[in-house]
């Protein structure tokens, strides 16, 4: 067994440092897709009613467009509930960074590690649509997402992950219940490997604060705070797995 590797029993859980810091991921996707669904849920249903009640037919094609709009995204949230809230986290302490997924435990000692920290991207600024409808669109979305960041404390950073890139790409190999978290970096530093793990992170300011502290406690030299990625054209992607 790879000395990275931890024994997956189910009594196998480690022992961590005093001041270790949990983030349960399986916790924090069911707030918020419970947050979303409660809120593009009603929605959905009053544009729908607005639909079957509303006299005027202008009235009625706006409000089907963002009936199907937040509609969609409640199917959305449905759909991925039990994908999102597996569980699944992370632990950070003095050995190093901590997966579990369900009773299985892997680490990535500090040793390990060339470079840990938080990435996120920041989309492009994009031109916009005029019309009526197309500002009546971003007008409703940005309220949605306001109330949302609101709701959840959320910061306005895209695709946020804890990123751990490895001193050798052969330990990151080793580790092959972490493969779903592999990623290549596409502007890598000399002399450190492409490839890293990724781990996408909801969007809570509570949990990022705690992390962070965690990180600078234990870390050293190695955690690197907030940096900023390349835009990858999306937000909310899962990371791309390095074949």
């Amino acid at each position: 067994m790879s000395p990275a590797q931890v024994d997956p029993r189910p009594d196998a859980e480690p022992a961590f440092s005093p001041d270790a810091h949990r983030l349960d991921l399986g916790r924090l996707g069911a707030i918020t897709l419970v947050v979303g669904i409660a809120l593009t849920g009603p929605l959905a249903w009053a544009c729908g009613w607005a639909v079957v009640t509303d006299p005027d037919p202008a009235a009625k094609a706006i409000a089907g467009f963002f009936g199907l709009f937040f509609g969609g995204l409640c199917l959305l949230f449905v759909a991925n509930f039990w994908k999102v809230t597996r569980p699944r986290g992370i632990v950070v302490d003095a050995a190093g960074i901590w997966f579990w997924h369900g009773t299985t435990w892997d680490v990535v000692r500090w040793t390990q590690a060339a470079r840990v920290g938080l990435s996120y991207e920041m989309p492009p600024s994009l031109p916009t649509i005029g019309g009526p409808l197309a500002h009546l669109k971003a007008a409703v979305s940005g309220w949605l997402k306001d109330r949302i960041y609101g709701l959840l404390r959320i910061t306005d950073k895209r695709g946020i992950a804890l990123e751990i890139v490895p001193m050798r790409e052969e330990e990151l190999l080793e580790l092959t219940r972490l493969k779903r978290y592999r990623a290549k970096d596409p502007a890598p530093t000399p002399g450190v490997p492409r490839l890293l793990w990724r781990v996408r992170l909801p969007g809570g300011y509570h949990s990022f604060e705690k992390l962070i502290t965690a990180g600078e406690r234990f870390g050293g030299h190695t955690w690197e705070g907030w940096f900023r990625r390349q835009w990858s054209g999306g937000a909310g992607r899962g990371a791309r797995e390095a074949g």
